[in-house]
């Protein structure tokens, strides 16, 4: 064989072996524990074009920490990150999906009955002030309910989860001590009760407790069948959670779509039978990132076409000015 053959044939073939690198490249996510579904059944559905796509659930925390080290080529949060924050660390931010922190109850005196509760009081037990569940102000805003003086046993998560930064900031919205001693974090501590690290470990520590209160979010909590509460809003209103009432609070949210935040301010969103603790999960996506352009194609895609596995596994669809917004960035 020639030189120049050897040269032709070494030069094929390094293009069919970068080419077959290509095209097997797969994307790479990690995060919101929230989302593991979602983010599985968007990459089964539109992962094919991208070379495919896998998904780590760790935590809304150490999602943006593996973008923000460009580890993975998006991470998936249920906390939005602020102006500053994305520009130090070179990220876009893109929402997905909706959804709701619910808190759920296991009282089985009063079995499946509706509980009405409320952020102050929320507060309050989860801080050590009320420690039973016929306590004069949970009485007084439930005076059809039989409450037993049975001790409650609050449930937090002690990991870094983003359903604590939502459930927190509702807290911090409506008690001032709340507000000034835990406000609004990721990283709860220091409260009444016990702590458990993951959602699963949350709903299977409330099944298993008698008198216990939690929080997670509304899809994995209704399928479970745990008994969620209603909670008034800035309407003074008590609103369970459901696909109407949250899909009522993100058109009443004040969106930002003209910064690099892309986000939604849902706190105290206006109206009646607006659910209060409602919140929208978010990309964040390595600017720099090899496969950024990729990335944010399929993204963009999912969210334009992936309703069908948007609603399949609990979550909401953004309105229609958001997804607009989302397939221009």
């Amino acid at each position: 064989m020639s030189i120049l053959r050897s040269v032709q044939c070494a030069a094929v073939g390094a293009f069919l072996l970068l080419a077959s690198a290509e095209a097997v490249a797969q994307i790479s996510g990690a995060g919101s524990t929230l989302s593991r579904e979602l983010m599985s059944r968007w990459g089964q559905a539109h992962g094919a074009k991208a070379g495919g796509v896998t998904y780590e659930a760790v935590g809304s925390s150490r999602g943006v920490e593996h973008a923000r080290k460009a580890e993975v080529d998006f991470g998936v949060t249920d906390v939005p990150l602020t102006a500053v924050a994305l520009g130090q660390s070179n990220l876009r931010q893109l929402p997905l999906a909706a959804t709701a922190v619910v808190i759920a109850v296991n009282i089985p005196e009063i079995d499946k009955q509706p509980l009405r509760l409320t952020g102050d009081i929320l507060a309050n037990i989860y801080t050590g002030k009320i420690t039973s569940w016929d306590h004069s102000t949970i009485r007084g805003i439930n005076p059809s309910l039989k409450l037993p003086n049975r001790p409650i046993v609050p449930l937090w998560r002690s990991d870094g989860s983003g359903q604590s930064y939502v459930f927190s900031s509702y807290l911090s919205r409506q008690n001032v001590v709340w507000r000034r001693s835990h406000g609004t974090s990721q990283q709860l501590s220091g409260l009444s009760g016990r702590g458990v690290v993951g959602g699963a470990a949350m709903l299977a520590a409330l099944k298993a407790t008698p008198g216990a209160i939690g929080y997670d979010g509304f899809a994995t909590s209704r399928a479970a069948g745990v008994t969620l509460a209603s909670l008034r809003n800035a309407s003074e209103q008590y609103v369970s959670p459901s696909d109407a009432s949250i899909t009522e609070a993100l058109s009443k949210a004040r969106w930002s779509f003209d910064t690099v935040e892309n986000s939604a301010d849902l706190d105290a969103s206006p109206g009646a039978d607006s659910y209060p603790i409602s919140a929208v999960i978010y990309a964040v996506i390595p600017a720099a990132g090899a496969n950024a352009k990729k990335t944010t194609a399929y993204l963009q895609e999912a969210v334009r076409t992936g309703d069908a596995s948007v609603t399949s596994t609990g979550f909401l669809p953004l309105p229609t000015q958001a997804k607009t917004a989302v397939a221009s960035k």
